[in-house]
């Protein structure tokens, strides 16, 4: 009976072990190899104010593909770029966190910008690991 049990704590253990070398070794998603969501930085500040709960259900951690004026060009913790993207809503702007450091754009500049979705905070929309297409 003891074999038993041991035999099958045993299997459970190597079965968690490979499902979390699995999941370790898993290859990170980006934003690049996704079908993004296609909208404005204006649409996106519109349903996020509009409704959060429903604008995160469709948006949040999913890849999406926005489309706007930069009004803001900044610098993230990281050192790498931060784009705020135009709405209308100077306290809803849409925030880009640009994966590559050394890539950036100017104020003013019409830019589609793909990265996920990280919901809405206190200074407005926040999409991370974005690339600039």
């Amino acid at each position: 009976m003891i074999k038993k049990i041991f035999t099958a704590i045993l299997a459970l253990a190597i079965i968690g072990g490979c499902i979390a070398y699995y999941q370790w070794h898993k290859p990170h998603q980006k934003a690049e190899d996704a079908q993004g969501i296609v909208i404005t930085a204006v649409e996106l500040a519109k349903q996020y104010k509009a409704d959060e709960k429903a604008a995160d259900l469709k948006y949040l951690s999913k890849v999406i593909e926005v489309s706007g004026t930069i009004n803001e060009v900044d610098k993230n913790q990281d050192g790498g770029s931060m784009l705020i993207l135009e709405t209308g809503d100077p306290m809803a702007g849409v925030q880009c966190s640009i994966r590559d450091k050394n890539k950036t754009a100017a104020k003013g500049q019409n830019v589609v910008i793909k990265g996920f979705c990280s919901g809405s905070g206190i200074t407005g929309i926040a999409l991370t690991d974005c690339i600039i297409k």
